[in-house]
């Protein structure tokens, strides 16, 4: 009779541990995720700041982002050229040309 009685106790004190680690967990997961919201908000505000200038006539063929760099393939009256720019300047870093 006493070991039921122990082993009972044993059982529901398990059952109130991992409840216990599920809410702390829940806690903890909720407080990174609202962390990291404003960041991500932030960051995409002060992006859209930039502004990107082409010359008359571009146009963009296809636009890629990637490690805080934007990737434009455009079409010139003079050929094609592909134009990389920091996102957080708004200056262009790099630029390969396609003509004769």
């Amino acid at each position: 009779m006493t070991a039921v009685i122990i082993l009972s106790l044993l059982v529901v004190g398990a059952f109130i541990a991992v409840v216990y680690g599920f809410v702390r967990q829940y806690r903890i997961y909720q407080q990174n995720r609202t962390a990291v919201a404003p960041a991500a908000v932030t960051g995409v505000t002060d992006v859209s700041a930039a502004a990107i200038q082409l010359a008359p006539g571009t146009h963009i063929v296809s636009a890629a982002t990637d490690a805080g760099k934007l990737v434009l393939h455009v079409t010139t009256p003079s050929g094609s050229e592909v134009d990389v720019f920091d996102l957080t300047s708004g200056k262009l870093t790099s630029q390969v040309k396609d003509g004769p």
